[in-house]
């Protein structure tokens, strides 16, 4: 390569690298005047984003100071009040059972099973029968009896004889009232053939069939009772003294959305050592059958005494493995009292521990002496729209209640991707 062209080569470099950078500057100075400029203390001016930058548009509220009665989140379950397993009392064949699970039941009314009552028809009539027969032989025998102790007092039988005579009446009045016992006997079987349901409830299981021969103590069906309905939680060691009987609960029907209170019904003296746990039950209305055994139920039990606490809204708390987290908002501009809709703040995060919770409230206190004096009653805390923020973000206040949109680089909830 000659001299001339290895000159040339580097004329054109140069020059190439000098146009790049003319064409950069340009493009620069047209994304906006003082772009990246630092200010005289090197750091980007707030009120310079403020005017250049879009603010975000995110909802909030107080943080508060107020006595509260902080509460425990306890799981539990629904369970029945009174739950029973309907045996037969006699034996038979079942003709006739007009009830499958799910039926809803009235106490002495219902009728659960039928079972045939042929033989016990039967019997009955056998032991008539045999007590007419008695009967007669006993009217005899007392006329007989009257005509010996004529005899007897004309010397024509022997006392022995007499006595024999009585006996015999006495055996036979014996017998009559045992088959009298019999027939009462029967007559309550008879009556026992057709089986009701003890008290309201719904029938939780069926447990036999029509055409099935049941024997005495079969199960028929399984009923559950319904009106009341009971929730038991187990309620640590630590928060049983705060508990007593007839202390109203705050309780939470998940599943149904329901909100509830009830009352406590119940304290068991028998704990679990293992868990150092006792159950307790707590009494509830089943809403017209919309809360049945086995739901879950989240009740809200106290965890310490009443004290006074810096409050936010549970929203207002961005839970993260390592600490927990509020943002504050710090106006750019002053205002009086009633503040332009439109003024522009800066949303700075602090750090926080939760001390504890009510049902939409955390108590909160900071993790840093520095930020005490800003987080007090009365400072706005974010409550929607928090995830997307970072340190110094320019936000506005919104003032309706439309949904937020997502911004770009968040996921479809609007929680902030971030970049690992």
């Amino acid at each position: 390569m000659t001299q001339k062209t290895l000159v040339t080569i580097l004329s054109i470099s140069l020059t190439t690298f000098l146009l790049g950078g003319v064409v950069s500057y340009w493009a620069l100075r047209q994304i906006g005047p003082g772009a990246g400029e630092p200010t005289a203390a090197g750091k980007s001016d707030p009120a310079a984003k403020g005017t250049d930058l879009q603010p975000q548009l995110v909802r909030v509220s107080t943080i508060q100071k107020k006595s509260i009665l902080p509460v425990r989140t306890l799981v539990g379950d629904m369970i029945a009040v009174r739950k029973a397993t309907i045996a037969t009392e006699v034996a038979g064949k079942v003709i006739e059972l007009p009830v499958d699970e799910g039926t809803q039941v009235v106490g002495g009314k219902t009728l659960l099973a039928r079972i045939d009552d042929t033989w016990t028809s039967l019997e009955v009539d056998k032991i008539v029968t045999q007590i007419a027969e008695k009967k007669a032989t006993l009217a005899f025998e007392n006329v007989d009896l009257e005509r010996y102790e004529d005899m007897l007092r004309q010397k024509a039988v022997s006392v022995s004889e007499a006595e024999q005579k009585r006996s015999l009446i006495e055996e036979l009045e014996a017998s009559l009232s045992q088959l009298d016992v019999l027939l009462r006997e029967a007559k309550e079987r008879m009556a026992r053939l057709e089986i009701f349901a003890p008290f309201d409830g719904s029938v939780v299981a069926k447990l036999a069939e029509v055409g099935e021969y049941v024997s005495i103590g079969s199960q028929i069906v399984e009923i559950v009772s319904n009106g009341r309905i009971d929730a038991q939680i187990m309620v640590p060691e630590e928060s049983l003294p705060l508990l007593e009987v007839g202390s109203q609960l705050d309780l939470m029907v998940d599943s149904l959305g329901l909100e509830l209170q009830g009352t406590v019904f119940s304290i068991n003296a028998q704990g679990s050592i293992g868990s150092r746990t006792f159950p307790v039950r707590v009494e509830l209305d089943d809403q017209n059958g919309k809360l049945l055994p086995g739901m879950g139920v989240s009740v809200f039990v106290p965890m310490m005494r009443e004290s006074t606490e810096l409050l936010v809204p549970r929203d207002a708390v961005l839970t993260k493995p390592d600490e927990s987290m509020i943002w504050i908002l710090q106006p750019l501009q002053s205002g009086g009292p009633e503040q332009d809709p439109q003024t522009k703040f800066e949303a700075q995060p602090v750090p926080v521990r939760v001390l504890s919770h009510t049902r939409d409230a955390y108590a909160i206190a900071c993790l840093r002496d520095s930020d005490i004096e800003r987080v007090a009653a009365g400072v706005q805390v974010v409550t929607e729209g928090l995830e997307r923020l970072v340190p110094g973000a320019i936000v506005r206040v919104d003032e309706d209640r439309s949904p937020l949109a997502p911004v770009p680089g968040t996921y479809r909830t609007g929680q902030q991707k971030v970049e690992r």
